[in-house]
């Protein structure tokens, strides 16, 4: 089941970026990098995704721009627990948590024009983006954090 997060859900979250993640040095900066996020809404949503009623995952989405009728969201991050990966969890948070961020876009009466997405070329992460969003990649950034990075739209009408 995927929903957007209550306060309940922080430490998961902490816990997940912890095991998912190797730039953050310690349980409490994970958790403040958390908070201060979760506090940030609705410029930044969390939602999560549960399997018998654990949080196995979360996602991160951000709005960019500002409040503008055409809105643009960045994937700003997402990870599901290493026991749950490679199992279809990553796209099913993706594709539900967007049309929930979708339906709020209309009841403020705005609309989504695209969906960016920052990665890493060595991680396989491109392809969940590529599959569950249809974006395709519209630049590449050399040397940047750990290795080279690349930017991926999806556009809507």
């Amino acid at each position: 089941m995927v929903s957007r997060s209550t306060k309940n859900d922080l430490n998961a979250i902490a816990k997940i970026n912890l095991a998912c993640f190797h730039g953050c040095a310690s349980s409490i900066e994970a958790k403040k990098w958390t908070l201060c996020n979760f506090r940030a809404f609705p410029r930044f949503q969390y939602f999560v995704i549960k399997n018998n009623n654990k949080t196995i995952g979360y996602i991160l989405w951000y709005f960019k721009g500002g409040w503008r009728k055409d809105s643009v969201l960045e994937l700003e991050q997402i990870a599901i627990h290493p026991q749950h990966q490679g199992r279809g969890f990553g796209s099913k948070l993706i594709k539900e948590s967007l049309k929930q961020l979708i339906k709020y876009l209309k009841k403020e009466k705005r609309k989504l024009k695209a969906v960016l997405i920052t990665t890493g070329t060595e991680q396989g992460a491109r392809k969940i983006y590529e599959k569950a969003l249809g974006a395709k990649m519209v630049a590449k950034i050399k040397k940047i954090f750990r290795g080279d990075e690349i930017i991926l739209a999806r556009r809507y009408k």
